[in-house]
């Protein structure tokens, strides 16, 4: 948390225009995420304790390419840097070692385009305790400006609740996996985000479930949206609602184009794509040149040719801006979370506190609140649920 006066470390866009070279607004349905000659080196130091070295190495190789509303997905082996790529294009890696430029194209000009952009980790971060209505509450709460009234933020979270096909268990407490991964978006989509970036949206989610979610992503990225996320092969029914692929190995560039044509180009180029789950690097490596030789990628370098004289993009720059809410607000928000989540499972917050306040092995019976113990826990969690009513209604 942190107050208006106490600014993170973040990424921020320099405005020019929305305009594509070439195109109207009119014919421009969304943001355009252009990359030109992605590099990025880490140091390493290798060796004993008196003689460490250190050696730097080379994570991303020259990767170049364009990510246009619809789905556009990073693909390729563990290691191969697709969730590097795609920490690079949202902002949220370090510079240092990293070379190369983003540009956004298309982007509205009265846009607040740093507070307009969603990330999706990989790892849920949703409250089990609250509902799904309470959890996207709580990201509304926090992230929206506090210019906004009460009615226009509930109205904003019943949009995103029904776009999500939520409805029936908004109200209820986040239980199935497809729910989690779901609310988890929703707490992103509350910002409207012009942009949306998932880090591995399908991870640990059966072959029903998953197909749901990229059926999701797939029809918010209809509505005008830019949505890019990085995945681990996908099943086929999933793989066929890509609209673009890249497919990354080693930190080397394999593919990147319409997803439909993968297959495509493979087959000119006498490739299998079996060859990306070997280690070789040789083979890699030439995997990588067959395809910088290719048709598909001096079309994509005349595209991004046609990008770089685009006079109104936005490019990344390093900056410091504020939380739109202040710390006092934040503190009333988190602290009301806590206590609808107290008030959600008061019993599991009771055993949760009691075993970190007092000795372990301390028998349960033997464990005193105060002057009190809980030898009625029925009444103990009656009285608490009572006493976060109260609060929360007093936070309201």
């Amino acid at each position: 948390m942190s107050s208006n006066n106490d600014p993170i470390l973040n990424y921020m866009f320099q405005r020019n225009s929305d305009v594509l070279p070439g195109t109207s607004s009119r014919d421009q349905k969304g943001p355009v995420l252009s990359f030109h000659n992605i590099c990025y080196h880490v140091k390493e130091k290798r060796g004993f304790l008196f003689n460490r070295k250190t050696t730097e190495k080379k994570k991303l190789s020259d990767i170049n390419g364009i990510m246009k509303p619809g789905l556009n997905a990073i693909m390729g082996p563990s290691g191969g840097g697709k969730t590097l790529l795609l920490d690079i294009l949202a902002a949220r890696k370090d510079p240092s070692g990293l070379s190369g430029d983003v540009w956004v194209h298309g982007v509205p000009e009265d846009s607040n385009f740093p507070h307009n952009t969603g990330y999706v980790v990989q790892d849920d971060v949703v409250t089990d305790t609250l509902s799904v209505r309470e959890n996207i509450w709580f990201s509304a709460a926090l992230r929206l400006p506090t210019t906004m009234s009460k009615q226009e933020k509930n109205e904003r979270i019943n949009k995103v609740i029904k776009e999500l096909d939520l409805e029936e268990v908004a109200d209820s407490k986040v239980k199935s996996k497809g729910e989690r991964k779901s609310t988890s978006i929703g707490m992103e989509l509350i910002l409207d985000p012009l942009i949306l970036f998932l880090d591995r949206p399908t991870t640990g989610l059966d072959g029903r479930t998953a197909n749901d979610v990229i059926r999701l992503l797939k029809r918010i990225s209809e509505q005008g949206r830019t949505i890019i996320f990085s995945i681990h092969l996908p099943r086929y029914s999933i793989f066929q609602l890509f609209d673009s692929l890249t497919i990354l190995a080693s930190g080397e560039l394999m593919y990147h184009g319409p997803a439909q044509r993968t297959l495509e180009y493979f087959e000119s180029a006498a490739n299998k794509t079996e060859m990306l789950s070997k280690t070789d690097d040789s083979q890699i490596k030439e995997l990588a040149n067959n395809f910088a030789k290719s048709t598909f990628y001096k079309d994509i370098k005349t595209e991004l040719h046609e990008f770089k004289r685009d006079e109104n993009k936005r490019c990344w720059v390093r900056k410091e801006i504020p939380y739109v809410t202040s710390f006092g607000h934040q503190l009333i928000s988190l602290t009301k979370r806590s206590f609808q989540s107290f008030a959600g499972n008061p019993q599991h917050c009771i055993n949760e506190s009691t075993d970190a306040l007092l000795p372990d092995g301390l028998p349960v019976s033997q464990k005193n609140i105060g002057s009190g113990s809980l030898h009625d826990p029925e009444e103990a969690v009656t009285s608490c649920s009572r006493v976060s009513v109260m609060l929360i209604t007093v936070f309201d």
